[in-house]
């Protein structure tokens, strides 16, 4: 990053950015859905989804505003940053639409019964039960939240130029996921296996239908730091989002990515990458079939998120050209400013 020129005035780039449009897109899907669903949705949660939109569209407006007043590095990163921050806002959100929709972990907990013979998210904790071990497993699924910061930092000072492809990748496929996540209610072992009826131990899987809607409270033990910290930020969690696992499915765009960027750094995020997968299930959040489908999604939604950010509908090289361009070093290599 070139410090000197961060806060410099450049040539300002027109319209919403991609991210922008992307959460456009989102915000619009789900004021659909909440007209569809509003005869059965509660007063309060009307009220939070519409609230909760015009907040973020007003936000939106105002960072607009100030990079109009000042187009800079500074205040252009600020508007994606925003966008990108307020991904922690959009999944609870996910849990007023998804509920609505009766539950499918039957579905989900009977193939991986077929596959193992067992329960997995079960047996995994049950056999390696040592607080060591315990800890180490919630370090590796609570590490997803930190990777996610030290990768759109590292862009920031390592490699603007991928700064605006880079982020644009990751909140796409976050976006992806919670589109999956508003027509596929499941709710993953750690809710579902307290549900009435059911019997994972002995295989006997029943239909629960929407008795998430109605029950969303979450058994949670913590020992150590890190099982302390992931259940602090489970405090507001919710029973949805259990298929595919977007915590094995981002953290693989991830890793592709930083590999695209610097095959160092993809080694050294690799082994924590390796530990977050594990953990999905050993913690009881997702089921075996939730990381398969998690790696599979992950390879779908890094293509389809490089071609969106490729189109002309979410991608102006013009405009970014104008704002990341300068110095000879830059110049000579601007034909690789859309890698992502």
């Amino acid at each position: 990053m070139d410090i000197k020129n961060y806060f410099k005035r450049q040539r300002p780039m027109p319209g919403l950015l991609g991210v922008e449009k992307l959460a456009a897109i989102y915000v619009a899907l789900t004021l659909l859905l909440t007209a569809l669903y509003c005869v059965d949705m509660e007063r309060s949660a009307l009220l939070s989804i519409v609230g909760g939109r015009a907040t973020i569209v007003a936000i939106t407006w105002l960072l607009y505003r100030l990079y109009r007043f000042h187009a800079c590095h500074a205040t252009y990163q600020l508007r994606v940053i925003f966008q990108i921050a307020m991904l922690g806002y959009w999944y609870p959100d996910i849990y007023y639409f998804s509920s609505m929709l009766p539950n499918q972990d039957h579905v989900l907990a009977m193939i991986d019964q077929q596959m193992f013979g067992c329960q997995p998210a079960l047996v995994f904790s049950q056999v390696v039960n040592s607080a060591f071990w315990r800890e180490l497993f919630y370090f590796g699924y609570f590490s997803y939240f930190p990777i996610i910061a030290i990768v759109v930092l590292m862009v920031i000072f390592k490699r603007p130029r991928r700064f605006d492809s880079v982020t644009f990748v990751v909140m796409s496929t976050f976006f992806l996921y919670y589109i999956v996540y508003l027509f596929y209610n499941a709710a993953g072992p750690q809710f579902y296996f307290h549900a009435p009826g059911v019997d994972a131990a002995n295989g006997v899987f029943p239909f629960v239908d929407d008795w998430f809607r109605y029950h969303r409270e979450l058994e949670t033990y913590h020992s150590g730091p890190f099982s302390y910290l992931v259940y602090v930020l489970h405090g507001g969690e919710a029973p949805i989002a259990a298929f595919p696992s977007s915590h094995v499915g981002v953290s693989t765009v991830i890793l592709l990515l930083t590999f695209r960027m610097k095959k160092l750094w993809g080694m050294a995020l690799l082994p924590f990458y390796v530990l977050l997968c594990m953990s999905t299930v050993y913690i009881g959040a997702h089921y075996v079939v939730d990381v398969f489908a998690g790696w599979a999604s992950a390879i779908i939604f890094f293509i389809v998120s490089r071609k969106l950010y490729k189109s002309k509908y979410f991608h102006r090289p013009d405009g970014f050209d104008s704002l990341h361009r300068f110095g000879h070093h830059h110049r000579k290599h601007r034909h690789h400013y859309h890698r992502a």
